[in-house]
């Protein structure tokens, strides 16, 4: 998959960033958000949660592209993602090949060999259930946390997609997001996520699967032989080594 990077900034090198955003973009998902009275949402972002939540499971290829805007700079990544109710999440990437993050239910994993081979990151998924799962996020209750917005039609892959706009009520860790919601499947095509950092990171699927189970394996993590482990304890907190 070809790679497009904007001219570089001063700062830290370009494997540094790399892991810095993705890990600080992984944490933006598992900030706990405020459930307040509920709301009537978009009738596309209706149809797609009711087919949510007629699927055990969802997988899917996608492209990754990340905006750091503040450094002008653009990082791009792809693989598959699987995601099995009611917790548990596969993204296991094959560019670049090996970086993954999984959700196995009890911890989120987020390990970018990449990177640094040496180093997982860990933090606990109970207190903050579905937020490193988009899917979860954004199906999931979605009138409890969003005030939405439908936009217009948009072709996403060859398909029609109604575009519907999010805007989180209270303690979200990014400003907005948008959905492309397949009209016809009623499944997203593309998620857009603009965070409090500025970054904006743009998902889109394809080949995407409702039907099959995932191999269970796809949801366990072990730990590479010589790797440390970063407890992640939460917001504020600092990291601790295993």
């Amino acid at each position: 998959m070809s790679r497009m990077t904007l001219p570089r900034a001063p700062g830290p090198g370009r494997p540094a960033l790399r892991a810095l955003v993705l890990l600080a973009s992984a944490l933006a998902w598992t900030m706990p958000a405020s459930v307040l009275a509920a709301q009537q949402p978009a009738p596309a972002l209706v149809e797609a949660a009711r087919r949510y939540s007629e699927v055990r499971a969802i997988c899917a290829n996608f492209e990754q592209v990340i905006e750091v805007r503040l450094l002008r700079r653009t990082i791009e990544s792809a693989g598959r993602i699987c995601q099995q109710r009611p917790n548990l999440l596969s993204m296991r990437f094959t560019d670049p090949e090996g970086d993954m993050v999984i959700a196995d239910g009890e911890y989120v994993w987020v390990y970018y060999p990449s990177n640094n081979r040496d180093q997982v990151n860990r933090f606990p998924a109970a207190g903050s259930p579905g937020r490193e799962d988009f899917f979860r996020e954004f199906l999931e209750n979605p009138g409890t946390k969003y005030d939405a917005e439908e936009g217009g039609i948009e072709a996403v892959g060859g398909r029609d997609c109604r575009v519907v706009v999010l805007t989180p009520r209270e303690g979200a860790s990014y400003r907005r997001a948008r959905l492309w919601l397949d009209v016809g499947s009623h499944v997203i095509r593309r998620v857009e996520i603009h965070e409090q950092n500025e970054n904006v990171r743009t998902l889109t699927l394809s080949d995407i699967d409702l039907t099959s189970t995932p191999d269970p394996e796809l949801f366990v993590f072990e730990v590479p032989e010589g790797a440390r482990v970063m407890r992640l304890r939460g917001p504020g907190a600092p990291p601790a080594l295993q």
